[in-house]
């Protein structure tokens, strides 16, 4: 065997498993990544023509769902970590209230080696979705730039909503105040540059807040958002794995805002056959008593808290309540 030829088989192998996994790629994205300290991709420097969507989205229609007068519902004024952890966790359930709510938002984006996949299945089942970018990817004059930016417009086109992940993803709380300023606004204007939409949408590296922070964001009149479903899918390869984690934590948190990363194929597997799961036991609203689940866009998904919201002062306290009574569909088999 040549050397050549075994250079390539590790690529070959990746093909198929795309294949099998989610139905056949676009051969012009397919790019070599690197893993960059602290397990994130290192994106730049990979270069590829921008491609065309298998289809251009129709059914997810931003003006049929129109965005919530700002300010949003006002969950969390203060730009408190406690108090953001809290609302992540969604409504409180009364009886006879089966809807389980499930929003997702995906982190450390744009990646044009993943987005045609992934809008196409938000697409095929009318999911519209949170994108936190990294804004150190839409800046440059470099191919691999532009790219990236046609991609951070696509998914605004599509009807999606967008936030700042930060300028490089660093966490914030081990900066220099002036850095991390730096960070929030450098990345705000160069997601701004990109798609002409300025995010008010803020979701820290790693969740790392601290009253200094806060103050920052209340400054700028950012939204805060964190998550209460995170299976750690940056450090874990294999699809199947991380579908089983969604689905035991979304079973033991009755539903909430799922953190995933764009920019891993094994997590976009995952969403995928997620979905399906996820709408085979779906709520039906002319038997509301019944459990199933509700995908929803972030609007939706804090209009429901605010209406319903959590009887608790803290997630901790949500906590300690969650173990004491186990909820019923914790261990809930795979459909």
């Amino acid at each position: 065997m040549s050397a050549f030829t075994r250079a390539m088989l590790p690529l070959v192998a990746l093909g198929i498993g795309t294949w099998v996994g989610l139905g056949r790629p676009n051969l012009k994205i397919a790019g070599a990544r690197a893993v960059a300290p602290g397990g994130h991709e290192a994106h730049r420097g990979v270069t590829s023509a921008v491609p065309a969507l298998e289809r251009e989205p129709t059914t997810v229609d931003a003006a049929a769902i129109p965005d919530p007068a700002r300010p949003w519902p006002q969950l969390n004024p203060e730009s408190s970590a406690e108090r953001a952890w809290l609302v992540t966790e969604g409504p409180a359930h009364p009886p006879g209230d089966g809807r389980r709510l499930v929003t997702f938002t995906f982190d450390d984006g744009p990646f044009p080696e993943t987005a045609p996949t992934l809008l196409r299945i938000l697409d095929d089942h009318k999911i519209r979705a949170t994108f936190f970018f990294i804004g150190e990817y839409l800046v440059g004059n470099d191919r691999r730039a532009a790219e990236t930016r046609e991609w951070a417009r696509r998914i605004v086109s599509a009807g999606h909503y967008i936030g700042n992940h930060t300028l490089t993803h660093r966490a914030l709380t081990g900066l220099p105040h002036a850095a991390a300023l730096a960070e929030i606004d450098d990345s705000a204007a160069a997601i701004e540059r990109a798609t002409g939409t300025r995010p008010w949408l803020f979701r820290p590296p790693y969740g790392a807040v601290d009253p200094w922070l806060e103050g920052a964001l209340r400054a700028r009149r950012l939204e805060l958002l964190l998550w209460n479903v995170d299976v750690q899918d940056m450090k874990r390869a294999d699809p199947d794995e991380i579908f089983r984690s969604l689905q035991e934590q979304l079973g033991y948190k009755q539903g909430g805002i799922v953190l995933l990363h764009d920019v891993h194929w094994p997590s976009v597997k995952a969403f995928n056959r997620l979905v399906r799961w996820l709408n085979a036991d779906k709520w039906d609203s002319t038997h509301p008593e019944r459990r199933g689940w509700d995908i929803v866009n972030l609007a939706e998904y804090l209009r429901a808290t605010a209406e319903s919201p959590q009887p608790y002062a803290t997630r901790d306290e949500l906590e300690h309540a969650r173990k004491v009574v186990v909820p019923l569909d914790r261990n809930r088999p795979e459909r």
